[in-house]
């Protein structure tokens, strides 16, 4: 089954939506393109410093004038002059002259020499590694110059009225300034990358906008932020709507969530409550809207389908030893004798819970099989909704094996928790295993990814969910 008849499309970029996940992102690690920008800055500024050689530049600049009316201008000499300046070099006319002046084997340093334009000037330049030998080497080509160009140009004098004396390196700060300078702009524009790349592999869900463009599923609710304070010393409760440990805003949330179910559901009894990771809550909200049903007069059992790591029992703080599903399942416990009736506060509610036990994996194959379709049948049978809360459909097969034999499933979406395509896998495995989808739950605001919501899960790090 491909995405689109699975009701998924596939995702598209959208330039504001990866903006705004971009700047979110960024507002938490800030700090690495920050420290990205000073590495390679101080990393660029201790190579220039070490390894830079200094240079030393003498110029000087002459006047130029023709001997014995010669015919040409000398703005036009000057121009000639350094045209064929580079000739004279490599041709040893003028190179010779200055070595044997000097008396030296070769010339250390750069010249170069160029006219102003519209004068009688040129401006010569000695780069070099050693200040006094460059300024030297300056001296010569000055004495040397006239007679090299005689033959080209004819006889003209030159005078000096500027030079720069003996050369000092003024390269240094400028050269470090400018390698720091393009060290820092590499470490941002790393940094930005690896925010853009980051941006791009762990983009999640953090608005019902969101979840409605991507999933193409129908929108359920939105639950927010809720976490009940606890005294030093004791373990945190988990967020309840029995116990009066939600705030107003999530009660009213799951209010609203209880209504659109019993719509989408229609004459259906069977809900599935599911999530893509642990950690998103799903366990939660199936126990939680299992009590606003009851509430409202439903007569609702509550099924912990998760084989694994189930979490119903201490949600509703059902002390002592309880038979779970398996046991069921196998024959061992009626199933009659296996469900729980919820009080609170001494008065019973129209709830009943069939609790779990942790079990190996090799528990979980039974929830495929004909014997649980005959215990929802005989569920069914004794409440108005049977709801069941199973483990996430996108990590484990346990709730894809269930898919089929439900009525509807609620999909719960932890804001800004897991990736999108993992959620489009997670839905995904459960429309191809026949599972009506009746719509999505965004869970929690910006705060709940700090992990501290919900009643957590036994998946990894994070809390139950």
């Amino acid at each position: 089954m491909s995405e689109t008849q699975a009701g998924i499309e596939p995702e598209k970029i959208d330039i504001v939506s990866f903006l705004s996940d971009m700047l979110h992102r960024l507002k938490r690690f800030w700090w690495v393109i920050l420290l990205l920008t000073l590495l390679f800055g101080e990393l660029f500024y201790f190579r220039s410093t070490v390894s830079y050689s200094p240079t030393y530049a003498a110029d000087a600049t002459v006047t130029v004038e023709m001997i014995n009316g010669g015919s040409t201008s000398n703005e036009n000499t000057t121009e000639l002059i350094s045209s064929v300046f580079p000739h004279l070099l490599s041709t040893g006319i003028l190179s010779d002259a200055i070595k044997s002046d000097l008396a030296i084997k070769s010339i250390p340093a750069v010249i170069r020499v160029s006219s102003i334009k519209g004068t009688n000037l040129l401006t010569i330049t000695v780069t070099g590694a050693d200040p006094n030998s460059s300024y030297e080497i300056l001296q010569s080509t000055v004495r040397n110059l006239p007679r090299a160009v005689q033959y080209v140009v004819g006889q003209t004098k030159m005078t000096i009225i500027d030079e720069s004396g003996i050369p000092e390196d003024s390269g240094k700060t400028t050269v470090v300034r400018g390698s720091l300078v393009k060290g820092l702009l590499l470490g941002f524009v790393i940094g930005v990358a690896l925010l853009v790349a980051y941006t791009l592999a762990t983009r999640t869900i953090r608005t019902e906008k969101e979840l409605k463009k991507l999933f193409n599923v129908p929108f359920l609710g939105n639950i927010p932020f809720s976490r009940k304070k606890s005294r030093k010393g004791e373990e945190r409760a988990p967020v309840s709507i029995l116990a009066g440990t939600a705030g107003p805003g999530y009660e009213e949330g799951i209010r609203t969530v209880r209504t659109r179910v019993e719509r989408s559901l229609g004459d259906g009894k069977v809900l599935m409550v599911t999530s893509s990771l642990p950690g998103e809550g799903k366990s939660t909200m199936a126990a939680n809207l299992a009590v606003a049903l009851a509430r409202k007069g439903k007569r609702v059992i509550l099924a912990d389908c998760d084989l694994r790591n189930p979490s119903q029992q201490e949600f509703f703080e059902l002390e002592g030893e309880f038979p779970g599903l398996e046991e069921v399942l196998r024959g061992r416990v009626p199933l009659k004798d296996a469900l729980t009736q919820v009080s609170h506060e001494g008065k019973e509610l129209s709830l009943f819970v069939l609790p779990g036990k942790s079990r190996g994996i090799e528990s979980v194959e039974i929830l495929g099989r004909d014997v649980m379709e005959k215990v929802l049948g005989e569920l069914k049978g004794l409440a108005d909704i049977v709801i069941l809360d199973t483990p996430p459909s996108a990590m484990l097969m346990d709730a894809s094996l269930l898919a089929g034999m439900t009525d509807g499933v609620l999909y719960v979406v932890l804001s800004d928790y897991a990736k999108r395509r993992v959620i489009q896998h997670g839905l995904r495995e459960l429309q191809q295993n026949g599972a009506m989808i009746l719509g999505c739950v965004l869970n929690g605001g910006k705060q709940a990814r700090s992990g501290r919501y919900g009643y957590g899960y036994g998946y990894g790090s994070r809390e139950k969910s």
